[in-house]
């Protein structure tokens, strides 16, 4: 797997050889977390809606899989959000978590369209 992070305006690769299985467990124990204070709420009666605080936090947790667990600490957190977009790292963290590749350029759907 590769990741392309634009640094002090260089675009740098960098790239493992392999994903670790932690990957996936770090993103399911955030995934259960969140749930668990979801159901806590909800037995209360009460509607789950995490604060600008929480998010922040669990944003930089989700990115910390990409630069801390699968590629081994190449870069820091703050080069990441600084040199690539959300989308583009979320769609790594996909990639990484769940082997998912988004498609590049306009290929379509299956028939092309």
């Amino acid at each position: 797997m590769q990741i392309e992070i634009y640094i002090d305006g260089e675009k740098k690769i960098f790239i493992t050889p392999v994903v670790p299985m932690l990957a996936k467990r770090k993103f399911l124990e955030l995934e259960a977390a969140a749930e668990e204070k979801a159901a806590k709420l909800e037995a209360e009666g009460k509607k789950y809606i995490p604060s600008a605080k929480e998010q922040l936090e669990e944003d930089a947790e989700m990115a910390s899989i990409l630069a801390d667990v699968v590629f081994d600490n190449q870069f820091t957190l703050d080069q990441l959000f600084k040199g690539a977009s959300g989308e583009y790292v979320y769609d790594k963290l996909g990639e990484a978590v769940f082997g998912k590749k988004k498609k590049e350029g306009n290929e379509g759907n299956e028939k092309g369209e």
